[in-house]
């Protein structure tokens, strides 16, 4: 039914790779770093710890490391009927395999995930868990990948490259304290324009956005160190550690505490579930 491999990926330069082809369809999600996956057409899709991309079976593909020299992800790979009753019940069903595109996951979404790994890595998920939070998972990246095709089809190659550019600002510093003038800037473009771009291709502000990316680093430091919370939190770019266990529950309904606690727990907690 399921077969969850954890990629790590450590290239020697930014070069693209040579031409590779998926053996099956497969869902990858990126944990940590960044990478670009090239298409024949000639696109570009950026892969960072807030997404899910889809790489369909035969189909060629390049890959490149311009942002971050390393990667780590999780590549869920379902059993060709599994795969289609996904499909079936999501909005992506007619045009899954005619696109190359990516699915900006829910916050609840990117900490299942992280956890998913690291339960298993620890042998301490049973099976049923890890087929439930996977199909959880993989029907929560299907939901929003038709959106996310509509938008890439209404935006402008000068659009686009301008918002990849903010979004990489935003995946390799964080916990940079940016401003909207000084990120506007950097990419180019007014502030007003670049908010109302960002928002209609990516599908969030970017304030929600440089969130993600901070509770996504958050997320690898509380499961895979002992760390004390405060320092975790201002290496991620929060102010405290108050403020850091109030945007965390606000986004994901428990404490970074409690998350902690819960990966060790006999009890799975259905992060995705319990914020659909």
């Amino acid at each position: 039914m399921l077969t969850i491999r954890h990629v790590e990926c450590r290239p020697l330069d930014q070069n693209c790779s040579e031409v590779e082809h998926s053996d099956a369809d497969i869902v990858v999600m990126p944990l940590r770093g960044a990478f670009v996956k090239h298409i024949v057409s000639g696109k570009k899709l950026l892969a960072e710890p807030s997404q899910a991309l889809f790489f369909a079976a035969g189909r060629a593909y390049r890959v490149s490391h311009e942002v971050a020299l390393h990667d780590d992800s999780l590549a869920l790979q379902f059993s060709p009927a599994i795969l289609q009753q996904v499909l079936a019940n999501t909005t992506a069903a007619d045009n899954f395999y005619a696109i190359d595109t990516n699915s900006l996951l829910s916050a609840p979404a990117i900490a299942a995930r992280s956890l998913l790994l690291w339960r298993l890595k620890h042998q301490l998920a049973e099976p049923i868990e890890v087929e439930e939070t996977s199909l959880d998972l993989i029907s929560s990246a299907f939901a929003t990948a038709s959106r996310g095709k509509k938008r890439s089809e209404r935006t402008g190659s000068r659009r686009s490259s301008q918002v990849e550019a903010a979004r990489v600002a935003l995946i390799q510093n964080p916990e940079q304290k940016w401003t909207l003038s000084e990120l506007s800037k950097k990419v180019d473009c007014s502030p007003y324009h670049l908010t109302r771009i960002f928002r209609k291709e990516i599908g969030i502000p970017l304030h929600q956005y440089q969130l993600r990316m901070r509770i996504a680093k958050s997320l690898n430091a509380i499961l895979d160190t002992n760390d004390d919370l405060t320092n975790i939190a201002l290496d991620a770019g929060f102010y405290s550690h108050s403020h850091f266990t109030s945007a965390f529950r606000q986004t994901l309904g428990i404490s970074p505490t409690e998350f902690r606690r819960s990966a060790n727990s006999k009890t799975r907690k259905n992060l995705i579930a319990r914020h659909s």
